[in-house]
């Protein structure tokens, strides 16, 4: 059980790493990291705040992009104003 539990903090913090430093540089204004499933099957799921400026589907590919290996599409969520 440890063993899983490292395998998904190690995923959480390069995940919160790519997601912070999109808010620095503008891109997002907000983020919720959350998990799915069952234990030793956690897969991350995250929903995302835009700028404002940018489209959903410009922010949504970026971020898909960003988090390739991490965080499967269909659980990334573009939350709109």
């Amino acid at each position: 059980m440890r063993f899983v539990e490292n395998a998904v903090f190690q995923n959480q913090d390069a995940i919160v790493e790519r997601l912070e430093a999109s808010k620095e540089f503008g891109l997002v204004s907000d983020y919720l990291l959350s998990w799915t499933g069952s234990a030793g099957q956690l897969a991350a799921k995250v929903a995302v705040w835009g700028n404002g400026t940018t489209t959903e589907d410009v922010l949504f590919r970026y971020v898909a992009d960003l988090l390739k290996g991490f965080v499967p599409e269909q659980h990334i969520s573009i939350v709109g104003d």
